[in-house]
């Protein structure tokens, strides 16, 4: 009985160990995701630019209806949100962690 006690609390000591090293590697999942995100995004952008002489119209919610429609941009993960919109001229992207009124 004593065996099967220790052997148990060798195992919670191991999951305690690895939990934070998981929590770390998702979050570096979805940073380098987000990152990819705002690249192609860009890309789309400087491409339209390029090709139509004029950067994309804003449409839709986040204003990236008309690049994820001509340009095949397809957003992931779901744990950000994209904005776009066009300011004195330039294009402007920005990102918010979904449920984060911050930003941040």
């Amino acid at each position: 009985m004593i065996e099967f006690i220790i052997a148990i609390a060798v195992m919670a000591l191991i999951a305690v160990s690895i939990a934070p090293a998981l929590s770390d590697y998702r979050l570096r999942y979805l940073e380098n995701e987000r990152a990819a995100n705002e690249g192609a995004i860009s890309n789309a952008i400087r491409q339209c630019y390029a090709l139509e002489g004029r950067y994309p119209p804003v449409l839709g919610d986040t204003g990236l209806d008309y690049v994820s429609d001509n340009y095949g941009i397809i957003l992931k993960p779901q744990e950000y949100i994209y904005e776009y919109r066009i300011v004195d001229g330039v294009p402007h992207l920005t990102v918010e962690i979904r449920g984060r009124a911050d930003g941040g």
